[in-house]
């Protein structure tokens, strides 16, 4: 094993890392672990709750702090996972496409779209994982929920339903837990991992949109 790919499930404050490789017509799981995305003292949620009573001077602080502490805790735990899979790289790091194109500058520009604020938090740990990721060097592959899975089961050549069914026993192989999350994320490696191999031609990932 001289390569594998991490699959991502991402929520607020906190990530599910999935470790995959592959053996010929095998799938590897390598590691999953949880990886705390904020510090204890500081809100999961500051656009949706805290912010909205704040003036703005300390709403865009506390908006800071979670974001930098986001990004720390990203790039350690990143750094940690790679660090103990060594001397085997890391040819990928698979994500779902962002909740958001981007994050408006300002907390009042956020508050001042209802869509934007709903999916604002989720963007936070979304961005320090990708950041992250960027930072570490590591190519960034992004996939839909919906269809990672047929994607996946495409770029191997099995039924989706055979995938599905394989994913779901390899997760046993770490013990519990090994949730749909889990799978999804497995799936998004695995889609990740053959479709940037060298010698694969060019790659039907989904970017995230501009």
């Amino acid at each position: 094993m001289s390569e594998y790919s991490i699959g991502v499930e991402d929520h607020y404050a906190w990530a599910n890392l999935v470790s995959l490789t592959t053996s010929g017509p095998n799938e590897l799981l390598l590691d999953k672990r949880r990886v705390e995305l904020l510090d204890p003292q500081l809100t999961a949620s500051p656009y949706h709750h805290e912010t909205r009573q704040m003036p703005l001077s300390e709403a865009e602080k506390l908006v800071r702090d979670v974001k930098a502490a986001a990004g720390r805790r990203a790039t350690a735990a990143l750094s940690l996972l790679l660090g103990e899979l060594a001397p085997a790289t890391c040819r990928a790091i698979a994500i779902r496409v962002p909740p958001l194109p981007d994050l408006p500058p300002t907390v009042a520009e956020v508050h001042a779209n209802t869509g934007i604020m709903n999916r604002a938090d989720g963007m936070i740990y979304h961005q320090a994982l990708t950041r992250a990721a960027a930072r570490l060097e590591l190519k960034v592959f992004y996939f839909e929920k919906d269809s990672v899975l047929e994607l996946a089961a495409q770029a191997r050549g099995k039924p989706a339903r055979d995938l599905e069914r394989q994913l779901k026993a390899l997760g046993t192989t770490l013990g519990p837990p090994w949730r749909k999350g889990h799978l999804v994320a497995c799936a998004g490696a695995l889609l990740a991992h053959v479709s940037t191999a060298p010698s694969s031609p060019t790659s039907p990932r989904r970017k995230a949109p501009a």
